[in-house]
């Protein structure tokens, strides 16, 4: 299902897009109509796990009032990683972001699970060559790409952004990507 019937799909449930989503509609001439909702609210309902790194033991659940917290937790404590599910993810194909203090490169990064074909292992190697440290790898297990790229490096995160802000960024640059892929496989379904 593509992403524009996905947002068409949540829309229909009566769910709101954001001012970001329906630009990036416009932008392609998809009709988008029902309700908007600031960006920051729309991950209110996100579920927030405290994980140590070592045993992936859960530390403990946090609410969303977590989400102000700074990017700069996770280096302070080095020995956790956060762990954040929304629904709203899948728009995206991901489940969830593992955020955390990579202490062999010193740097922030973010972990996740991208459900995509094989078959785009070299279009996202391309999308992601720009990025320096982005990690790429097909999880045939999963049957997705396991994905770790440092956060410093993604369009609006910085060292003191709130994980909120973080999180939007990091599902504004999937979304991007998505669109993306999705273009490349309509291209490259004409030409089949």
């Amino acid at each position: 299902m593509s992403l524009q019937n996905r947002l068409q799909d949540l829309l229909k449930e009566g769910q709101a897009l954001t001012d970001f989503e329906y630009d990036e509609a416009a932008r392609r001439n998809w009709t988008l109509e029902g309700a908007r909702i600031k960006e920051e609210a729309r991950f209110g309902d996100v579920y927030i796990e405290r994980v140590d790194k070592e045993s992936e033991n859960m530390i403990q659940t946090e609410n969303a009032s977590f989400l102000n917290t700074p990017l700069t937790y996770v280096k302070k404590h080095q020995k956790e990683f956060i762990y954040i599910e929304s629904k709203w993810f899948d728009v995206v194909k991901v489940d969830g972001l593992a955020i955390e203090w990579d202490e062999v490169f010193q740097t922030y990064t973010v972990l996740f699970g991208l459900k995509r074909p094989k078959k785009d292992t070299n279009i996202l190697k391309d999308m992601l060559s720009p990025l320096n440290g982005a990690q790429l790898q097909f999880n045939g297990q999963d049957g997705l790409f396991d994905v770790n790229l440092q956060l410093l490096e993604l369009e609006d995160i910085h060292e003191d952004t709130a994980f909120i802000d973080v999180i939007s960024a990091v599902y504004r640059f999937l979304f991007h990507m998505i669109i993306q892929l999705e273009i490349n496989e309509s291209k490259n379904g004409s030409n089949s």
